[in-house]
């Protein structure tokens, strides 16, 4: 039976949706994609203009759905190393330009009180495209730095051009990271990590994909001792780092080794990770 709504029913609906309160839709506009809070929810009606235009709604450049434990979703779930799992509002068209990829990002963290409120920022969309050329990976960390004080999650993923001093300085003021994804970027080394270790108390998660340095899990547990999420997917570790993760991690810990094409002997490893007591989750295919 199909129902049917008369045009009072039907205007009565309109206008329920149009006197929601401004922090019911914020609430509404931060579970869905930044592509639709900038393109489509802002020209509904009046009452949802006035609520896009909330700094609440561009704390994160990932819909809230995403961070729903699973670990933070392995923070943010699509591994593959030549995927972004945000959804990018600007389809490419600002990579090419130093520019335009620079200031769409500076529009994107003004709406949140130029930064302030931002919590989780992913530069991918907005990396020009390197090449020959020279990137805008420093000039949108030296933003970051300088504007995004409460960032709790971020992402290097495709970023490529950016300075150590850039990254560090990034690290060094936002004091309260929690998750950081290095997934198709070089900036995974020792010298960033340390300093991560020491600036970010709150360090929870680190997600990698591609290249690990070998012998590089005793170096994660000397630097974290509060790691509680590690997503190697995709990465070259080998049987000898999986084997130290699972012996020296004694804290629980939630560990994503999906598609790992290193590891040869990894269903002994875990094996034996379940027979200790250290609580270790293991996402493996």
């Amino acid at each position: 039976m199909i129902k049917t709504f008369t045009k009072n029913q039907e205007n009565l609906m309109e206008q329920e949706w149009d006197s929601l309160p401004n922090a019911a839709l914020v609430n509404i506009f931060c579970k869905i994609s930044i592509k639709d809070r900038i393109f489509s929810t802002p020209f509904v009606c009046k009452s949802w203009f006035q609520a896009s235009k909330h700094p609440g709604c561009w704390s994160s450049m990932v819909s809230e759905s995403y961070f729903k434990n699973s670990s933070d979703y392995s923070f943010v779930k699509d591994s593959h190393p030549f995927q972004c799992s945000f959804i990018d509002p600007f389809e490419g068209k600002y990579r090419g330009s130093f520019i335009s990829g620079f200031n769409a990002f500076k529009e994107v963290c003004g709406r949140a009180k130029d930064g302030v409120f931002i919590t989780s920022v992913y530069v991918a969309p907005f990396v020009s495209c390197g090449g020959g050329t020279q990137g805008n990976d420093d000039a949108i960390l030296d933003f970051i730095a300088q504007n995004c004080p409460n960032l709790k999650h971020l992402s290097f993923h495709g970023s490529s051009n950016a300075s150590e001093e850039a990254i560090l300085k990034v690290i060094q003021n936002c004091t309260k990271l929690e998750l950081v994804d290095f997934s198709n970027s070089p900036y995974f080394c020792y010298s960033v990590l340390e300093k991560l270790s020491i600036s970010c108390p709150n360090l929870r998660g680190i997600r990698r994909n591609g290249y690990v340095e070998p012998s590089f899990a005793s170096a994660l547990n000397e630097l974290f001792p509060c790691l509680q999420l590690l997503n190697l997917s995709n990465s070259t570790i080998s049987d000898k780092d999986l084997l130290t993760l699972v012996n020296v991690f004694k804290r629980p810990l939630y560990l994503d080794i999906r598609h790992c094409s290193h590891l040869l002997y990894y269903m002994h490893i875990i094996k034996v990770a379940s027979s200790c007591a250290n609580n270790i989750e293991i996402i493996y295919d």
